[in-house]
């Protein structure tokens, strides 16, 4: 049985099931799948089965740690598979998995690209119309940092700030990029496979999804 590595870096720990993808089994067959909420209240199943060794690394970690396969995982900023597994607060790398994830439900493509649904590219402050899955992170109140948590060791949580691994000025050029959307009392925002950076924001007409900008990997958090 293959012994993986427990993954100490940034892991969701609490995300709605829209955040993250999924390994089910679709129509008798191993898939991958997203949870999509529509803007008019609509929740859309697509799945996809052109990724079998993204199925497999996948699998191969809940059956490891938990005897099971299937569930849910997520992809990060380094494209590293992090995979929580029943039975176990730990999540664990399977490994790193580049291949763009696409979904086609009802002539739509649904990617974690920074594009609409006609292909058409983004702006920063556009509504970002792709999956949530990402991974969470915190920015701080007042707008000039960026942080998340984890867990080195049980029973204990550490705090990680993007300015004690690059320069204070440098975090906070990248937190003012976030803070022009989120605003100055900070709050959460994710960053997908394809370094896309989008957040929550509250509207006169409800919660939006609006689409920040690119993730530079030169001003963040050294890989894991």
């Amino acid at each position: 049985m293959a012994n993986f590595e427990v993954f100490r870096g940034n892991c969701p720990k609490s995300v709605s099931k829209d955040a993250k993808y999924s390994v089910r089994l679709v129509d008798g067959k191993p898939k991958v799948t997203i949870v999509y909420e529509t803007e008019d209240g609509e929740r859309w199943y697509p799945s996809t089965d052109v990724h079998p060794k993204l199925v497999e690394m996948v699998n191969n970690v809940k059956i490891s740690v938990s005897g099971k396969p299937f569930g849910a995982f997520y992809i990060n900023e380094f494209h590293q598979v992090i995979v929580p597994a029943a039975g176990t607060t730990d999540y664990y790398l399977a490994g790193e998995y580049s291949e763009p994830i696409r979904f086609e439900f009802e002539g739509k493509i649904i990617s974690g690209e920074p594009k609409d649904f006609d292909g058409r590219p983004l702006e920063p402050g556009d509504i970002w119309v792709g999956p949530r899955a990402g991974i969470p992170y915190i920015l701080e109140a007042g707008g000039d940092d960026i942080r998340y948590e984890y867990s080195p060791r049980p029973f204990v949580e550490k705090r990680v700030r993007l300015s004690s691994v690059i320069s204070k000025e440098r975090a906070a050029r990248v937190a003012h990029m976030i803070r022009g959307v989120k605003g100055f009392a900070g709050g959460r925002f994710y960053v997908n496979e394809f370094r896309a950076i989008f957040a929550p924001v509250n509207k006169a007409d409800g919660l939006k999804y609006i689409y920040i900008g690119q993730l530079d990997l030169n001003d963040w958090f050294p890989k894991q």
